[in-house]
């Protein structure tokens, strides 16, 4: 019997709750006739809830994606919305310079600079109306000049086809 083990009952530690006192002290205080009770401590009372008063879902409706409100935006250096990876998405950067976006094959697809106000289109660009000084199409051979009020359409060399007024024209 030598060799039996001998097991003894591990011994856990009380802790408190974390953040709070004990309510109740374990230490026993006696009195003269010999009957023990529990020593209270005053009642505690629950901590205030926090309510938020101002709630993303009064400024956005996540279920439709619409922006209901409105925000206010600081400064920053730029913002750049997605992440390029070369065949699975593309990204649009946004600057003080310009605005940028590419496609998930590289490709710029829409290029506004914020120098000059250039802006460059791949694929087409539609408007119910479009109000502008100066159409030039294509390669410069057909232009037409809202401000001088004319229509020119030129075949590479001379001017074909003139409609409006022209100074000293025919």
């Amino acid at each position: 019997m030598a060799d039996e083990k001998v097991y003894t009952q591990e011994v856990i530690q009380e802790t408190e709750f974390p953040g709070e006192t004990q309510l109740v002290d374990t230490t026993s205080s006696g009195s003269s006739s010999g009957v023990y009770s529990q020593k209270v401590t005053s009642e505690k009372t629950f901590p205030t809830r926090k309510i938020a008063t101002e709630l993303i879902g009064s400024a956005l409706n996540t279920k439709s994606r619409k922006i209901l409100g409105k925000f206010e935006f600081t400064k920053s250096g730029a913002i750049q919305v997605g992440d390029y990876q070369d065949a699975i998405s593309g990204d649009i950067r946004i600057s003080p310079d310009g605005i940028v976006a590419r496609n998930k094959s590289g490709i710029e697809t829409v290029a506004i600079d914020g120098d000059t106000g250039d802006a460059v289109f791949r694929g087409v660009l539609q408007s119910g109306t479009l109000v502008s000084g100066l159409v030039v199409v294509g390669d410069n051979r057909i232009i037409i000049d809202g401000e001088s009020k004319q229509i020119i359409v030129n075949d590479g060399e001379f001017d074909r086809v003139l409609i409006g007024y022209q100074k000293d024209g025919f």
